[in-house]
This record gives structure tokens, C-alpha cells and sequence, in this order.
């Protein structure tokens, strides 16, 4: 089952932002995320909610039998009734659709700039198998995933001066999720702080003695981000630190007083990701924030 809110005028280039929903308050705070970022960027919101088993969270104006449409339906037809009274200009297209949470998710990443997932659901998008279905997506998903923790809508997680936070080490993760984070910082007028952690040689660099090369490196990925930085977006307000820390302790300090971190991945897919202690799967776990997980778009 599908259908389309008709409001709005976005979309207008193909783009689209991908959101699960399953009726649980986690998945509220995603969709909130997402439509707030779909009205930003001016992209069509796809709301998908994987229908399996018995629907757990169904919408209180809901009476089986009596409303001719499914519980899953009523789960996407409250979605997108919130999204129309939060961004009436925002285009929506809502779909229930009979797989597992996880499959149908990365599915539709193939086709989206940005999957949004709250970060833990009930009912269909329950815990599998290796982890939840935030895990599966930061694994396998062919986009980049933002995992929703904090409300939109709380104080609290609105800082007065916007700002992003991602982690750099050098490599090419990093430096997508760089990227990423500086494009995200003009649509927000945000600035970027990058961080660089280490406690060890950094994996991506040869280096030729100890604490002097470690010192070397740093500053050569430091000094690589910076350029990046006044290349790609001499207009974002832009800063750089190393710290000598664990790098999930870092970022998770760091960012503490922000909205978003971002961080890169490994790789694109496969068992070669399915590393659950990860620094990608740490911060989407433990941040208090929205964390964007910079996977590669699939025609990447």
C-alpha cells in the first residue's frame, strides 16, 4: 500500500529523505528529524513502515475493523498527518509494505539522499539477529543514515549558535563524512568543529617513529581537513582540534552541546562491516544527539 500527500513543491530534482516509522515514540522523534530536514533541503519525505507481525503502537483514534484501513496504515496516515500540520509545504509519500524493518529499509536507501531511523523502535522494527534495525542500516544501508535520538522539538537539543560536529582520522570515510558535514552546515547556517582522536598510530598513515610521527600525522590530517575545509565551504565557519583520547570518548565529549555529530564508515557493506564495536555503531548507540553515518550513495 502506498499513497502521496500531495503538498508542497519538493522533490523538485529526484531528491528524496527515506524515514521509518512504526508507531513507537523513537520513530516520532525520527519522523520529526526527518521532516525538518526534508523542509530544509526541499526534498520529497518517503515515509516507509515495515508491516510483519501484529502492529504494537497503533495511533489512539484507531479501531480495528471499524476505520476500513490496516493498523500499518493507520501508523503512516498519523505520520503523515504530523508532517502536513509541522511542514505543510513538504511533499510526503507513505508506503506499508510486508518485509522485515531492516530489508526494506536499506532497499529504499538505494533511491534516497538520507534514511532516517529513530533510535529504537517496537513492534516490526524490533531487534534482529545482529543488532537493531539502526544497526543494520548504519551496516548495510547505500546512502547515508541519520539515527534520531534527542526531540526536534526539546530546547535542550537546540543550541543557540548551530553546530555540527564530525570525526576525522584521515581516511576516505572520514573524509565523506567531512563532506557531508559542510554541506549539511549551509543548509543549517551551522559551523563545523572536526575531531581528530588518536592513542595510537593512526591507521592511516605510515609513520616513522612514535610520539614524534604520531605528532606529524596529526597535524599532516589536521592541516588536510582545513583545506578540504576552505575548498569545499570557505563560508562555514570552520574548526579543528586533535585530542589525545579513545575516539568514541572524544566525539561523544565533543559533541555533548551540539545537534549533530557525524562520523564516516568503513566500507559499503558486507562482512567486512559487521564490526558491532565500531566507531560508526558506539556514537549512534551513545550519543545524546542525532548521529549521520556517511555512507557512500550505491552509484558511488
Amino acid at each position: 500500500m502506498s499513497h502521496d500527500g500531495q503538498h508542497g513543491q519538493g522533490d523538485q530534482d529526484g531528491r528524496a529523505i527515506v524515514v521509518g516509522v512504526d508507531g513507537s515514540p523513537h520513530a516520532r522523534l525520527a519522523l520529526k528529524w526527518a521532516a525538518d530536514e526534508a523542509k530544509r533541503r526541499d526534498s520529497l519525505l518517503r515515509i516507509v513502515f515495515a508491516e510483519v507481525d501484529e502492529v504494537a503502537n497503533v495511533p489512539g483514534w484507531y479501531e480495528s475493523g471499524s476505520s476500513g484501513i490496516t493498523p500499518g496504515e493507520a501508523v503512516v496516515d498519523e505520520a503523515v498527518g504530523l508532517v502536513a500540520t509541522r511542514h505543510p509545504s513538504v511533499l510526503v509519500h507513505s508506503e506499508v509494505v510486508k518485509w522485515p524493518a531492516a530489508m526494506v529499509l536499506t532497499s529504499a536507501s538505494r533511491s534516497a539522499e538520507l534514511l532516517v531511523v529513530g533510535s529504537r523502535g517496537r513492534g516490526g522494527f524490533d531487534e534482529l539477529l545482529l543488532g537493531s534495525v539502526s544497526d543494520q542500516c548504519i551496516q548495510y544501508a547505500e546512502c547515508p543514515v541519520a539515527i534520531v535520538h534527542s526531540d526536534a522539538d526539546d530546547p535542550d537539543f537546540l543550541p543557540a549558535r548551530p553546530r555540527i560536529v564530525v570525526g576525522i582520522d584521515g581516511s576516505l570515510g572520514s573524509t565523506r563524512a567531512l563532506r557531508w558535514a559542510l554541506d549539511e552546515a549551509h543548509v543549517r547556517s551551522a559551523s563545523v568543529e572536526a575531531v581528530f582522536a588518536w592513542q595510537s598510530p593512526p591507521i592511516h598513515a605510515i609513520v616513522a617513529g612514535p610520539e614524534q610521527g604520531y605528532d606529524v600525522v596529526a597535524k599532516e590530517i589536521i592541516d588536510a581537513a582545513t583545506e578540504h575545509a576552505e575548498r569545499l565551504a570557505p563560508d562555514v565557519p570552520f574548526k579543528v582540534h586533535a585530542a589525545f583520547n579513545a575516539t568514541v570518548p572524544a566525539l561523544l565529549e565533543a559533541c555533548r552541546d551540539t545537534d549533530l555529530l557525524v562520523v564516516g564508515s568503513e566500507g559499503h557493506g558486507g562482512f567486512r562491516d559487521a564490526r558491532l564495536g565500531s566507531v560508526a555503531h558506539q556514537c549512534a548507540r551513545h550519543a545524546h544527539c542525532a548521529v549521520v553515518v556517511a555512507r557512500p550513495h550505491v552509484a558511488a
